[in-house]
């Protein structure tokens, strides 16, 4: 679950254009989105959604949207001339966490790693509650350890990153990068 993708994006764009905190911030919502994911699992509404094809096609439109929304305020924000500051996208209105917890929700990476392998490594004579929520709080640990290291190696480079320049050009091609996992996920095609 640590191979690249939306959430990595999401947390390395935060961790080079924002603040540390927002960084945090939404890496904590991306945690708290595989918590969901993980009782879903356990109490079965993972089962349904994989089942009906409906449901997590449904969702995968949706998820989708999501991303073709995120990406392109990325990429507007990129092409607006007034970057002196680091925290160049940051609205008032804008939540970190939300966007982090959104992000998971509407990424099909976590959706199919608990529908579909998840719910292997909980042993059928367990307590279905108490060991999911071990192993969802054993995952959502590693993900907050990798996220939080590459959090602070990005602070490391700070300077770097403070250019207008690269502050645009790394919003660009974030969003370019979030509008492409939509395109993929829309492209993925109906689950028969």
């Amino acid at each position: 679950m640590l191979i690249p993708g939306l959430d990595f994006a999401v947390v390395l764009r935060y961790s080079a254009t924002q603040s540390r905190k927002n960084a945090f911030l939404v890496s904590l919502g991306i945690t708290a989105g595989l918590y969901v994911w993980g009782f879903a699992a356990v109490l079965g509404i993972a089962a349904i959604l994989q089942a009906s094809a409906e449901a997590f096609n449904v969702l995968r439109i949706v998820g989708a949207l999501y991303l073709f929304w995120m990406g392109s305020r990325f990429i507007v924000a990129s092409l607006k001339k007034n970057t002196d500051v680091i925290e160049v996208s940051l609205d008032p209105k804008q939540r970190p966490f939300m966007r982090g917890f959104l992000s998971n929700l509407l990424n099909p990476k976590p959706a199919v790693f608990y529908m579909s392998i998840f719910p292997q490594f909980i042993p059928a004579d367990s307590n279905h509650a108490l060991v999911g929520t071990i192993l969802v709080t054993i995952h959502a640990t590693e993900t907050m350890l990798f996220f939080t290291a590459m959090i602070l190696f990005i602070g490391t480079l700070k300077p770097f990153f403070s250019n207008p320049k690269v502050v645009r050009y790394l919003e660009r091609m974030s969003g370019f990068a979030i509008v492409g996992f939509g395109a993929k996920l829309l492209m993925e095609g109906t689950v028969q």
